[in-house]
This record gives structure tokens, sequence and C-alpha cells, in this order.
């Protein structure tokens, strides 16, 4: 194995579609990372969980973010203006009403199977989520040179894993599919790539929409950036880990 690169960020999203939450160390299971996208932003009206990327009117989601105390039963919504509520706080509805210029609701993924909030209506999840997803430095750089736009933001590409790494030139993760890569003293499995949408052109805090980042991607990497592994027990990854690969 060869060092590769170190752990530089870390993520977890307790809302869906709304921005992440960054933090110093993670627990991950091969069920994923515990608090992690577990509940959703839906309508009320038709049942079906926030799409920003399909559609427009969910882009202020964005602009929302959700944390999560250890010790906390729930996580809370911080708005732009700093304002915070407990995802079971009874002024919610009101304030995201105002924020979205439509009813919103709080719904929970899954069911009594997945340990569900039951408080909460239960609503589909758009896609299979993956344990982990992870993104590197390296292709963030090499899509900024193949699709000659600035060095991307990795916070639209919403990673559980941000690695900075010491090589370039490349979209390094793809190598990686069908391995194993190892994060400190933890064995990876990376199992498949990632498909991109929508979300990684959309306009958030701090950075505009960017059209050519999607452009790019598929022109460049056949619509992929970045990759899904898993683990196969409960371990803790931090900040600083190093990163080495055999292959």
């Amino acid at each position: 194995m060869k060092t590769i690169g170190r752990v530089a960020e870390l993520w977890r999203y307790p809302v869906s579609s709304v921005r992440g939450q960054p933090l110093q160390q993670i627990q991950v299971t091969p069920g994923g990372i515990p608090g992690d996208r577990r509940f959703a932003l839906f309508d009320p009206e038709n049942g079906l969980a926030a799409a920003p990327e399909r559609e427009p009117r969910w882009r202020a989601a964005l602009f929302l973010q959700a944390l999560r105390d250890e010790d906390a039963r729930l996580p809370q919504l911080r708005f732009p203006d700093g304002e915070a509520f407990w995802l079971d706080d009874s002024r919610l509805a009101a304030r995201l009403k105002s924020h979205f210029g439509f009813a919103v609701g709080i719904g929970a993924y899954g069911g009594l199977d997945d340990g569900a909030d039951m408080r909460f209506p239960i609503v589909s999840n758009r896609y299979a989520p993956a344990a982990l997803h992870l993104v590197t430095s390296a292709s963030l750089r090499h899509l900024a040179d193949m699709a000659v736009v600035p060095l991307p933001d990795h916070r639209r590409f919403r990673p559980s894993i941000l690695i900075e790494t010491t090589e370039g030139g490349s979209f390094l993760e793809n190598t990686w599919i069908g391995h194993e890569i190892t994060i400190g003293s933890t064995l990876v499995s990376v199992t498949e790539p990632t498909r991109r949408c929508g979300m990684t052109m959309i306009a958030q805090p701090e950075f505009d929409e960017q059209p050519e980042i999607l452009r790019g991607i598929m022109r460049h990497n056949a619509r992929n950036l970045g990759v899904y592994a898993t683990v196969k027990s409960r371990v803790t990854i931090a900040v600083g880990d190093p990163v080495y690969a055999g292959i």
C-alpha cells in the first residue's frame, strides 16, 4: 500500500437536500453514518420528498443547514438569519412555509425496521443511500482542468469524506472501484461511482449556479465524480487520518 493523502473533512447530513454538518470524526457502520440522512423535507400535498436537482422551488433548501449534537435526539434546522428550530418544534412549519413560499413538512426515511422516528410521517427515499460517499481533491482539480472552470467547491458534491490527495491529474477514485482502500486503520470497500445530478450546479451560500460543472462531469467522466463505499463493521474515522491504496 502507498499513502495517497489524508482525510481533510468529514460531513453528516441529518436532513436530506439541506446543507450538512462538518465533524471532526464520524462513526460508520455497514448501514451508514448514524444520524445521516434520516429526515427529509417533503410536500404535504403529494407526499414527495424535496428534489432541488429537479424542481427549482426546492432550491431554497440548500440555504438551510441541519445540525445534530451527539446527545440530541433530533436535528435542528438553521435558517439563513441564524434562527434554529428542532424538527419537532410546532413553529417550524410556519417558518418553512415563509422560507419556501409553500407548505413544507418534515418526514422520516424508512420505517419501524429501520429505526425511523415514528412521530414523523414516513417518506420514500429518492435513491438508495450508501454508507459513505468519497470525493478527492485530485478529481476536483482534474475536473477544473478538463472543463476549464474554476476549482469547484467540494460542498457542491455533498461528500461524507473529502480526501486531500498527494496525486493529481486524474479522476483518482475511478481506480478504486471494486477494491479496498484504507482510511486510518479502517478497510473501506469501494462499490460504485457516484452518478451526478443537477445538485452539483445549483447556487448555494458562498457560490453561484454553475452549469459548466455538470456539463464537464458528463463530458469527461461519464457523469460520475466520487465513489460510494462501505465498511464491514462499526468504525471511527477522523479528520487527519492517512489514506492508503494498494492499487
